[in-house]
């Protein structure tokens, strides 16, 4: 069992750098396009409304994962979202992994079971304290699965 995804396993984080085309717009992680994809269309920010495309673009230059992650805290979601987060995941996962090396990488853990365990309390798409769905782990097992 693989738990946690640091250290040697880092490449199975959302937040490993790697480009993500979509809709014209490259994003720098898995975490940027997931971010970029859950929106609605009409934001505001700062006062003003900004397009969906401009803020996807917007989100895309964002500096890091992890600021991306709190920014998208902060914008509405679309209507579907819980309907079709599963779904924006795997096509990222499956992008990220076109990628030769880390293809090679995700090919290298085998049957492992990947769990991804974390401390910020996702038991969505993780484990905390024991807990959780770790639909990112399943998520790249079933990609992993898929190569086999």
């Amino acid at each position: 069992m693989i738990e946690g995804f640091s250290g040697r396993y880092n490449f199975l984080s959302n937040f490993f750098p790697v480009k993500i085309v979509h809709q014209s717009i490259t994003y720098p992680t898995v975490e940027h396009y997931y971010v970029a994809l859950k929106i609605k269309n009409d934001q505001q920010l700062d006062g003003r409304y900004i397009s969906l495309m401009d803020c996807r673009e917007l989100i895309a230059k964002i500096s890091t994962p992890a600021k991306v992650k709190q920014f998208g805290k902060t914008l509405k979601l679309r209507r579907d979202w819980e309907d079709v987060k599963l779904d924006v995941m795997l096509w990222g996962i499956r992008e990220k992994f076109k990628n030769e090396d880390l293809r090679t990488l995700i090919l290298s853990t085998g049957d492992e079971k990947l769990v991804e365990t974390n401390f910020w309390g996702d038991k969505f798409w993780g484990v905390y304290k024991g807990e959780g769905e770790n639909n990112l782990g399943k998520i790249i097992m079933k990609f992993h699965h898929e190569l086999s």
